[in-house]
C-alpha cells in the first residue's frame, strides 16, 4: 500500500510540475527580459482568431510561437486576442477582449475589457494607440493576423461577432491615426498581399509584407524571426522583411507544404510610382474595348494569367491575379505600358518567396473578376485607384450593372460589345454525329469566343446528369469554326475512383484542377496538378474554399494516407440546372494519388460547351455514350 501511494504522489507531483511550466496568462509586470542589444521596437500583433482556433487551435500555436523566444529589454511584443469563442491556452478567455505582453513561456495579462468587434476599425484603431502610448520605441511593426479574403472583403472575420472582417478602407483608417508611421506592416492572412492592399496602406507603413496565395496550415515562423529581430534589431526594415518571408517559406518546406506558397515584402514608397504604371496599362486594356478582335484576344490572354484562392464554382471566386504574370503575358498586346509596369513592379517588391506551383507569382496580386458579381464589382469600384481600370472593367463585365460617380462608360458604350451583340444575332452552332463522331461546327465570327470545351458527364439511375468532368481533348479548328472530338476514353481519377475535376487553370508548364471531395467528412477541395511534358499528376493539398463571407477556410493542407476521402458530384437536370449534391458511396485512402484511368462502363453523356469573350456560356446539343472496357460508343 505504501509503495502504491509513492507512486500517486510522484505522479501528482510530476502533473503540478507540467502544469507549472505550461505557457499560459500571468497576472503581473513582465521582469525578466534580457538586456537591451540595438534599436529598440514594439510589434503590435493584432490576432482576430475566428474559427480556425476552434477547430485546431491555430492561434493559440502562433501565441506559443512568440512566447517560445528570450526577448531583450529592446523588444516589446503586446499582442490584442479575440474573435474566437474559444481558446487553448490556459488563461485566456473568449468574454474579453485582451492585451498582452509577450515574454519567455508566459502571456503577461496588460489589460483587459469586454468582448469588442475585432473586425470594427475602432478596435485595431484602440490597440494601436494603446501599444504606441505604453511600449514607446524607435521602430514599430504592426501584424495583422486573421482569415484572409481578398482586396474586397479585407480579412479577420470576427468569428463570434457575426464574422465582421476588416476591408481596406477600415484599416487604413485605423492606421491613419496613429501617432506615427509604422516601419513594417506585416499582414499574416491569405490573399492580402494585392496592389490594392499596398496602395491602401502605402502613407502609414514603409514596407508590407503579405501572401498574394492561399496560406498553408503552417503558421508565419514566428518563433525564427522573432528570434532574427531580437538578435539583429538593428538590421535595415528591408532584411527583416525578407527574414519573415524566408522563415515562412522554410517551416512549410519541412512540412512539405511549399509548392503554394507566394509571399512578398514591397517597398512602399514604390508604390505610388507602380500605380502610374498601373493606370497606363489599364489605358491601353481600356483601348482593346473598342474592337472585338482586339479585345478577344486580350480576353484569351487573361484566362492563362496566374489566379490566387478561389477559381471554381465549388471553391468559390476570389477574382485574384498575378499582377506581373498580367503585364508579361500582355506584352505582345500593348508594349511599352506593360513593359512600364513590370519595371515599376520590379522596384517596388523588395523580396519574394515562391513555391514550384506559385513560380509565375511576381509580388503582387490584383483584382480581376474571373466571375463577376454585382456587389463585389460595385465595392471594387470604391478601392480600385486606376480610373481607366475602372472603365475596363466596367466594359467587359456585362452581366453587371454599377454605379460610378466619376462617370465612366460601361459596356454599352463599347464597339467591342456593339459588333459582339450584332454577330450574335446571326450566330448558328450545331452539334452533329458522324458514325462514332461528336462534332460542333459553329457559323459566324470566332473572335465572339475564347474556349470550346467538352463536358461529360456519367447518367444517373435517378435520370439526371453526374458531373464527371470538363475537358479539352478537342481537334479545334478556330478558323473553320469545327470542332471534333479527341477524347481517349480516360478521365482523371483519384485513388482509382471517378472524381469531378473542374480545371482552375491551364499554364505553360502544367494544368490546375480542384476536385471536389468530403475530407474527414469535411466539404473539402483537393488541388491536382498535371505536368504538361510528363502528364503526372500530383496531389497538392486540399483546402476548404471560401465561405459565404469570401474569407479562405482555413490553409492548404497535405491529404495523407489516413484521410478519408469521399468524392462530392454536382448533379443536373436535363436543363442543366444543378439538382443536388451527391457523394459517392466509398470513401478511400489516398493511394495511387491521381492519374488518367480508364472510365467505368455505363452510360455517359457528352456535351460542348462554348465561353465567349465576357464569360457567357454556351452548350451544344448533348449526346448519350457508352462506355465499355475503355472503347466509347455514341449513340
Amino acid at each position: 500500500m505504501k509503495k502504491i501511494a509513492t507512486i500517486i504522489a510522484a505522479a501528482i507531483t510530476a502533473l503540478m510540475l507540467v502544469s507549472c511550466s505550461e505557457s499560459g496568462v500571468v497576472y503581473e509586470p513582465q521582469t525578466n527580459k534580457l538586456p537591451s542589444n540595438g534599436n529598440s521596437w514594439t510589434v503590435l500583433v493584432y490576432m482576430c482568431a475566428s474559427d480556425a482556433e476552434a477547430e485546431n487551435g491555430a492561434y493559440s500555436d502562433k501565441l506559443r510561437q512568440l512566447m517560445s523566444v528570450d526577448y531583450p529589454e529592446n523588444i516589446t511584443v503586446a499582442v490584442q486576442t479575440g474573435g474566437s469563442g474559444n481558446w487553448r491556452i490556459k488563461g485566456m478567455y473568449s468574454d474579453y477582449m485582451q492585451r498582452f505582453e509577450v515574454g519567455k513561456d508566459s502571456l503577461y495579462l496588460a489589460d483587459q475589457s469586454v468582448s469588442a468587434d475585432m473586425g470594427n476599425y475602432r478596435t485595431l484603431s484602440d490597440f494601436i494607440g494603446w501599444g504606441m502610448t505604453n511600449y514607446s520605441s524607435d521602430k514599430y511593426m504592426l501584424i495583422l493576423a486573421g482569415t484572409g479574403g481578398n482586396c474586397i472583403d479585407g480579412m479577420g472575420y470576427d468569428g463570434i461577432h457575426d464574422g465582421n472582417s476588416l476591408n481596406l478602407e477600415e484599416i487604413s483608417y485605423a492606421m491613419s491615426l496613429a501617432s506615427r508611421k509604422f516601419d513594417i506592416v506585416g499582414i499574416d492572412a491569405s490573399l492580402m498581399g494585392s496592389l490594392e492592399t499596398a496602395s491602401a496602406l502605402s502613407t502609414y507603413a514603409d514596407y508590407l509584407v503579405a501572401p498574394q496565395a492561399v496560406q498553408s496550415e503552417d503558421s508565419w515562423n514566428y518563433k525564427d524571426f522573432m528570434q532574427y529581430l531580437c538578435g539583429n534589431p538593428s538590421v535595415s526594415d528591408e532584411d527583416i522583411c525578407r527574414e519573415i518571408c524566408d522563415t515562412y517559406y522554410e517551416s512549410c518546406l519541412a512540412n512539405k507544404t511549399a509548392s503554394g506558397v507566394a509571399m512578398s515584402a514591397v517597398d512602399m514608397s514604390k508604390i505610388s510610382a507602380l500605380n502610374q504604371a498601373f493606370d497606363g496599362m489599364a489605358g491601353d486594356m481600356l483601348i482593346t474595348t473598342n474592337s472585338l478582335q482586339e479585345l478577344a484576344a486580350v480576353s484569351k490572354i487573361m484566362d492563362t494569367v496566374h489566379v490566387y484562392g478561389g477559381a471554381t464554382a465549388e471553391e468559390g471566386y476570389s477574382n485574384l491575379i498575378d499582377l506581373g504574370d498580367t503585364a508579361v503575358k500582355l506584352q505582345g498586346q500593348l508594349g511599352a505600358t506593360a513593359d512600364m509596369l513590370i519595371e515599376a513592379l520590379n522596384d517596388a517588391v523588395v523580396y519574394r518567396v515562391c513555391g514550384e506551383n506559385e513560380n509565375h507569382a511576381t509580388g503582387l496580386s490584383v483584382y480581376y473578376p474571373i466571375e463577376a458579381e454585382n456587389d463585389a464589382l460595385q465595392q471594387y469600384m470604391e478601392v480600385v485607384t486606376s480610373g481607366k481600370y475602372k472603365e475596363f472593367l466596367r466594359k467587359i463585365c456585362i452581366n453587371c450593372s454599377v454605379d460610378d460617380p466619376s462617370g465612366s462608360e460601361n459596356y454599352t458604350e463599347s464597339w467591342a460589345w456593339n459588333t459582339y451583340n450584332e454577330d450574335m444575332q446571326t450566330l448558328e452552332y450545331n452539334s452533329i454525329l458522324d458514325a462514332n463522331s461528336y462534332e460542333l461546327n459553329i457559323y459566324g465570327n470566332m473572335d465572339m469566343f475564347k474556349k470550346v470545351s467538352m463536358n461529360v458527364y456519367k447518367a444517373d439511375r435517378d435520370g439526371g446528369y453526374v458531373f464527371v468532368g470538363n475537358y479539352d481533348r478537342i481537334d479545334s479548328d478556330w478558323d473553320g469554326g469545327i470542332f471534333k472530338d479527341a477524347f481517349d476514353g480516360k478521365l482523371i481519377k483519384l485513388c482509382g475512383k471517378t472524381v469531378s475535376p473542374s480545371l482552375v487553370r491551364s499554364y505553360d508548364e502544367y494544368e490546375l484542377y480542384s476536385i471536389p471531395v468530403l475530407l474527414n467528412g469535411i466539404r473539402s477541395n483537393i488541388r491536382v496538378s498535371r505536368d504538361k511534358v510528363t502528364n503526372k499528376y500530383t496531389v497538392i493539398g486540399a483546402w476548404r474554399g471560401l465561405d459565404e463571407n469570401g474569407a479562405a477556410q482555413g490553409g492548404i493542407k497535405k491529404v495523407s494516407f489516413f484521410d478519408r476521402i469521399t468524392p462530392v458530384f454536382s448533379v443536373y437536370d436535363e436543363a442543366h440546372n444543378k439538382t443536388e449534391y451527391k457523394t459517392g458511396k466509398l470513401s478511400v485512402k489516398l493511394t495511387g494519388g491521381a492519374a488518367e484511368k480508364t472510365a467505368d462502363n455505363g452510360s455517359y453523356i457528352f456535351e460542348y460547351e462554348l465561353t465567349d469573350i465576357y464569360g457567357m456560356k454556351r452548350r451544344g446539343t448533348p449526346v448519350s455514350a457508352r462506355f465499355n472496357s475503355g472503347e466509347i460508343y455514341f449513340d
